[in-house]
């Protein structure tokens, strides 16, 4: 077979190659040729397979996943069922104007009420807690915009005071330094558990009769009357034939279809032991959401400080750098429970995936080839929306 290269696509193509001679005859006519093929079987793969059975109720749909599991970012995140902290919101305004902004955090919003809607909030232990930004002096000067911050948020939640300041009592009872002047608390936000989230969406996938080849890495693609995808897997690398394949892969996406300004970025995290008298609950951001943390149970998760370093972390390889290690552990130390005992249980790392403009990106790569992207460090919020807005985009 002759995979012919097409002129006008940039996406990464192969040599020809014999017909998938590692396959039995069974596997060559069951499973090479589907209606619908999915690159990533993490939140935006797994929903995308979802919304595409609503949409396409007899398509053999087909997920591939190099993972046992969504792992780049989806069982690597930190849980977070938030929309946007007060002066992410604001920095968005002053870097992209209101409209921009706006629908920035709208478009997460509206992924979370899907995404409770597809899966129950039991299933994937949702806590609504709300979700909270603690300013320190340096940011002090943002409060002064917190009728701003209403007012848009307004046109997403309907409620007047989406972002409240907490009183001094209320603030001083969550145990936080003195460093902290002030907290901002949105009581339309939550927290999830990133594995049962994906344990559901996977196992909703497989009701829907949806087959996921876990172990099998997309290597290249190309784009020759169908969609034609090279794929390795331990036992040799064969050929899937599909009438389109939605590339829904994270920051890896460049890797596949280069054209697209998908930057990754690695995020840190750690999780603390069990804490004596945790005075807090709830999800927390620090300097435009670029520090991270929540309650887990009597633990804190802490993540970010991507910001550090933008270069080092902008890498698709998974570890830990001294610098932010030493940030997180600092700002736990320092900042968060001053003066409590604590000892590091876990850490790990996670890739997530940048744009530009902070904006998804939802498009056809070609006639048969799609892209499913737009993060920005939110997958839990917008994996759902972006599922919805490129099954719209698919014909087969």
């Amino acid at each position: 077979m002759k995979i012919a290269q097409v002129r006008h696509m940039s996406i990464t193509t192969f040599h020809a190659v014999a017909d998938s001679p590692i396959q039995s005859y069974w596997e060559y006519t069951a499973f090479t040729e589907v209606d619908i093929c999915i690159v990533g079987a993490g939140i935006i793969g797994l929903s995308t397979a979802l919304e595409c059975r609503e949409k396409f109720p007899s398509a053999n749909i087909t997920i591939v996943e190099q993972a046992p599991h969504g792992h780049g970012a989806t069982t690597r995140n930190a849980g977070f069922a938030c929309f946007g902290s007060a002066t992410e919101l604001l920095h968005d305004v002053d870097a992209f104007g209101h409209n921009h902004a706006f629908e920035i955090a709208n478009e997460r919003y509206l992924g979370l009420q899907k995404l409770l809607q597809r899966c129950s909030p039991e299933s994937i232990k949702y806590e609504h807690l709300g979700g909270a930004e603690l300013i320190r002096a340096s940011e002090l000067h943002m409060l002064d915009r917190l009728s701003e911050m209403n007012a848009l948020a307004k046109e997403i939640t309907g409620d007047s005071e989406t972002y409240v300041l907490l009183s001094k009592e209320e603030q001083e009872s969550l145990g936080f330094s003195t460093a902290v002047k002030a907290v901002i608390m949105n009581k339309h936000e939550g927290q999830l558990h990133s594995g049962h989230l994906h344990a559901t969406l996977e196992r909703l996938a497989r009701e829907a009769d949806i087959r996921i080849e876990f172990g099998s890495k997309v290597m290249s693609i190309q784009d020759d009357h169908q969609a034609i995808a090279m794929i390795s897997c331990p036992i040799g690398d064969y050929v899937l034939k599909a009438k389109a394949i939605i590339l829904a892969n994270n920051a890896s996406i460049p890797l596949l279809a280069s054209e697209f300004p998908i930057k990754p970025g690695r995020g840190q995290v750690i999780v603390t032991s069990p804490i004596e008298d945790l005075s807090f609950q709830g999800a927390y951001h620090i300097e435009e959401g670029f520090y991270y943390f929540r309650s887990l149970g009597n633990r804190i998760l802490l993540g970010g400080g991507r910001n550090l370093d933008f270069q080092t972390e902008e890498t698709y390889e998974f570890g830990h750098t001294d610098l932010v290690m030493n940030a997180l552990e600092t700002l736990l130390r320092d900042i968060i429970i001053p003066g409590k005992e604590y000892a590091i249980d876990y850490a790990w790392s996670g890739l997530m995936g940048f744009t530009p403009n902070k904006k998804p990106i939802v498009s056809n790569v070609s006639d048969h080839v799609y892209c499913a992207f737009g993060c920005n460090g939110m997958g839990v919020a917008l994996g759902s929306r972006i599922a919805q807005s490129i099954t719209q985009l698919i014909t087969v």
